[in-house]
């Protein structure tokens, strides 16, 4: 976002809001009102890992689908 602001030919920004949840793990200064995003005050780039909501998502490792059989071949997942 910042990037952006600096560039005076910049093209569009792309943002896709977050849930609930990662926005209480990551709490961040920037705003998404009428359409514009606002940049925050806060030093850096505006973003503070909370820890203590952190813990209530423990990490649960997980893979996509493997696209290939056990002799190479490829197939639909």
């Amino acid at each position: 976002l910042h990037v952006g602001l600096a560039i005076h030919n910049y093209g569009i920004q792309e943002y896709m809001q977050h849930s609930v949840k990662t926005n209480e793990v990551f709490e961040q200064s920037m705003t998404f009102v009428d359409g514009y995003l606002h940049p925050g005050d806060k030093p850096g780039i505006g973003v503070e890992f909370n820890e203590e909501a952190a813990a209530a998502y423990p990490y649960q490792q997980a893979y996509l689908p493997y696209n290939r059989l056990v002799d190479g071949t490829v197939h639909d997942w």
